[in-house]
């Protein structure tokens, strides 16, 4: 039981860049961080009962477990893609599924058309989940940590045709890029031909390992 305590909390570190970025967001907007099922449409009476899921921001659905002895449980998705953080099985909603909750997997869902920012081994990982057509992104609030002075905010966004999947990266602000590299981390996709600000990356898969970058194309 240990262990798995341990193994969530270092889940919460390594969400910290998109934990941060939601605070902010949260200061400018009023958004809370956590949001009901009904917060994207509030008239769909599905979702207005639901009290044991919610939205963290707009990129993640969390639907713990709350029954003793539960190794699954049902989840009401909104309409779209969803894929399970831990393995990347896919789920399409509006509908109810049927998602494992062994006890060191909280049923965590990312919402397709995201990048999610994280952490890990001291470098900012970007995860894409690629929208199922058109538009998708994310972004990253960085500042000293204290909220006042120089503050960057990286806005990153997805653009998909057919079998090929661009995203482009735009940054305003004057704080300096805080992490000594990127990696960049695809889900659902498969790439036969990488190509970063113009030019052919090898080996052609992810992850892709870069500094930052303006337009990272992805070619099935």
């Amino acid at each position: 039981a240990l262990s798995i305590v341990r193994n969530f909390l270092r889940l919460r570190y390594r969400l910290l860049p998109y934990l941060y970025t939601l605070a902010w967001e949260t200061s400018r907007t009023g958004h809370p961080l956590v949001r009901p099922l009904f917060w994207p449409d509030g008239r769909d009476p599905a979702f207005w009962d639901v009290q044991d899921a919610f939205f963290l921001g707009e990129a993640l659905l969390v639907a713990p477990a709350l029954e003793e002895g539960a190794r699954s449980r049902q989840v009401t998705l909104p309409a779209g893609r969803w894929y399970d953080f831990w393995d990347d099985t896919p789920y399409d909603g509006p509908g109810t599924v049927l998602i494992p909750a062994p006890l060191e997997r909280i049923p965590l869902l990312v919402r397709a058309g995201s990048i999610l920012p994280m952490e890990e081994d001291g470098r900012l990982a970007l995860h894409l989940y690629p929208p199922e057509g058109g538009e998708g992104g994310g972004m990253l609030y960085s500042d000293a940590g204290d909220g006042y002075g120089p503050w960057r905010v990286d806005r990153f966004r997805l653009h998909r045709s057919g079998e090929a999947l661009e995203m482009s990266w735009e940054t305003e602000g004057d704080y300096p890029f805080p992490w000594p590299g990127v990696r960049v981390l695809g889900h659902g996709l498969r790439s036969r031909r990488i190509r970063l600000d113009g030019r052919e990356y090898e080996p052609a898969r992810m992850p892709v390992e870069a500094g930052p970058f303006r337009v990272l194309r992805l070619e099935g």
